[in-house]
C-alpha cells in the first residue's frame, strides 16, 4: 500500500512538472511570436529625428540693379545646419517630416575687378580703387530660420525637400587682398538689409544633397542706387 501511494505521488509530480514546462514553452512561444510580429510590423523612417549638415555653394545675383560683377567660383555660400525632423507620415514606400532648425551662413561675393562698396549716408555703391588687388570681397554673415517639408521614398533611398527661411543680418565686412599679400578688412553695415526671406529646395541620395536657395528680397535696402536679390546652387553633406 506504502509503495503505491509513493508511486501515485510521483506521478503526480511528473504530471505537474509537465504542465508546468508546457505552460512555460507556450508563454515564451506566444511571447516571442508576438515580439517577431510586432518588429516586422514596425516601421522605420528615412529621416534621423536630429540632422546636421554642412553647405557649400556658389552665390550670384538675380535681377541685378547696376551691380558690380563677380568672380562667380569665388563667390561661396557656407553654411552649418542643425535641423530637426518632425516625422509626418512613414509609410512602406514613401515617408514624410517636417524640418524645422537653424542656420549660421557666410555669403561671399568676390568681385571681378580692383572694386568696393562704400557707404554714402542713406545709400550705398562701388567705386574703382586705385591700389591693384588681388582679392576683393563683400561678406555677409547670416542667422536663418529654416522650415522643409520633406519626402522620402525607401525603394530608390531618394528624398527631395521643399520649404521657406527667414533670417537676419548678423554682421558684415569687406576684405582686401593686396599683390603683396598685404591683407585688410574693412567692417561696415553698407546699407544691408537686417531681414530677409526666401525658398529653399533640396534633393539627393544618402546624405548627398543638391541644394538651391533664392533672397526673395534685395540684399541692399529698398531705393538704393544699386541692388540685387540673390540666388544660391550647391551640395549639402
Amino acid at each position: 500500500m506504502k509503495k503505491l501511494f509513493k508511486l501515485s505521488l510521483f506521478s503526480l509530480a511528473v504530471l505537474a512538472t509537465t504542465a508546468v514546462n508546457a505552460q512555460d514553452y507556450d508563454h515564451d512561444y506566444n511571447n516571442n511570436h508576438r515580439d517577431h510580429y510586432t518588429k516586422k510590423s514596425q516601421k522605420s523612417s528615412m529621416f534621423s529625428k536630429k540632422d546636421f549638415g554642412l553647405i557649400l555653394g556658389l552665390n550670384a545675383f538675380d535681377k541685378a540693379y547696376d551691380m558690380p560683377e563677380l568672380q562667380q567660383w569665388q563667390s561661396r555660400y557656407v553654411a552649418l545646419q542643425w535641423r530637426k525632423n518632425h516625422k509626418l507620415i512613414t509609410g512602406n514606400q514613401v515617408d514624410v517630416a517636417l524640418g524645422t532648425g537653424l542656420e549660421v551662413a557666410w555669403n561671399n561675393y568676390m568681385m571681378k575687378y580692383d572694386e568696393q562698396y562704400y557707404e554714402d549716408g542713406p545709400i550705398s555703391d562701388f567705386e574703382l580703387v586705385e591700389t591693384d588687388l588681388q582679392k576683393s570681397k563683400l561678406v555677409v554673415n547670416n542667422l536663418n530660420l529654416p522650415v522643409m517639408l520633406q519626402f522620402g521614398f525607401k525603394e530608390s533611398n531618394f528624398h527631395f525637400g521643399v520649404g521657406v527661411y527667414g533670417g537676419m543680418k548678423i554682421n558684415s565686412y569687406q576684405k582686401f587682398q593686396e599683390y603683396d599679400g598685404a591683407k585688410y578688412k574693412e567692417k561696415g553695415d553698407y546699407n544691408l538689409r537686417k531681414f530677409n526671406y526666401g525658398l529653399m529646395a533640396e534633393a539627393g541620395k544618402g546624405d548627398f544633397r543638391l541644394f538651391a536657395k533664392y533672397d526673395m528680397l534685395p540684399i541692399f535696402n529698398d531705393n538704393n542706387p544699386i541692388n540685387a536679390n540673390t540666388f544660391t546652387v550647391g551640395i549639402r553633406f
